[in-house]
């Protein structure tokens, strides 16, 4: 339930950094023909000054090189909080068990020895790359929504928020809690509570753009970010969620759930992510409060206590 549609094939980006041309060259023609774009540097040093320039999905690394070696290289990648990210993979004819054990120990995903039969590399490289996707969709999401999970989301609304400092432009952003759901595990359990959890990431993503923020902020909390959104239009949109997520959970036999709805304009509301977060919340709680089952807009006089003064 992520929100994004289907996506192209992603052409993937590899830094080889082999100093003996006929390697480099045979790792840059394999890689090419298996839809790869292949950078290339000769060293360390230079393989950190590409680094800087571009971006790349996998390093591919000899060990005994000039200037900078593979060892001194991947230990510099290793304090950086960035690039130590980058799945990477030692090349090297050195095959001893030391040097396996400090190369592996040194954090890489592979350590292949030469002579290398191309086609087992890529191999090893589509693996490497399927296992970094794994681990960075898990440390994405939510497990149980497949929404973003809390820290995901306020890192992705934060970007877009910066882009509306450098580029002005207005977005929405909504904070909404589904109404007596503690009713709801209480009474049918928490099966029931998971489902309507469920039923509520459906209606949420049902119809969203790729550029749309949906995520979980924690127990039955949810934000949403709508960019070059104005608030009349994102709390229509907003609206026909609501109806959608009491279609859904109404099947199940426990509804129609509702959920009330606090919503912002940026930057008018606010210019960055706490500000917005308390004041759609502000919002939401005063939905709450005159009945649930409502979006409401903030105004200045719902401004939370810790604004007061």
């Amino acid at each position: 339930m992520e929100n994004s549609v289907a996506e192209e094939p992603k052409t993937y980006s590899v830094l080889v950094v082999e100093d003996d041309p006929h390697t480099a060259e045979l790792l840059t023609y394999n890689l090419s023909e298996a839809g790869f774009q292949v950078f290339n540097a000769e060293d360390g040093l230079s393989a950190l000054h590409k680094l800087d320039i571009v971006v790349v999905d996998l390093i591919i690394c000899d060990v005994m090189m000039p200037e900078m070696d593979g060892f001194a290289l991947r230990d510099r990648i290793n304090q950086d909080l960035v690039m130590r990210e980058i799945p990477f993979i030692f090349l090297t004819a050195k095959s001893t068990a030391e040097d396996q054990i400090l190369g592996l120990g040194m954090g890489v995903d592979e350590y292949v020895t030469k002579p290398f039969d191309p086609e087992v590399l890529l191999a090893r490289v589509h693996a490497v790359l399927r296992r970094h996707e794994i681990y960075a969709r898990v440390a994405r999401l939510d497990p149980l929504t497949k929404l973003l999970n809390r820290q995901t989301l306020q890192r992705e609304i934060e970007r877009e928020l910066a882009r509306i400092k450098r580029y002005p432009a207005v977005a929405t952003l909504v904070f909404l809690d589904i109404d007596e759901f503690k009713q709801v595990n209480d009474k049918y359990g928490h099966a029931a509570g998971d489902h309507a959890l469920g039923h509520l990431a459906s209606a949420l993503t049902k119809d969203i753009r790729t550029v749309d923020i949906v995520g979980r902020y924690g127990g039955e909390e949810f934000i949403l970010y709508f960019p070059e959104t104005p608030e009349d239009i994102g709390r229509r949109i907003i609206e026909r969620m609501h109806s959608t997520f009491q279609q859904l959970s109404e099947s199940d036999g426990a509804g129609p759930l509702t959920f009330s709805a606090g919503l912002v304009e940026a930057p008018r509301d606010g210019e960055d992510f706490t500000t917005l977060c308390n004041r759609a919340d502000a919002a939401m709680y005063r939905a709450k409060k005159q009945g649930k089952a409502q979006v409401l807009v903030w105004r200045p006089e719902m401004a939370p206590q810790s604004e007061a003064g």
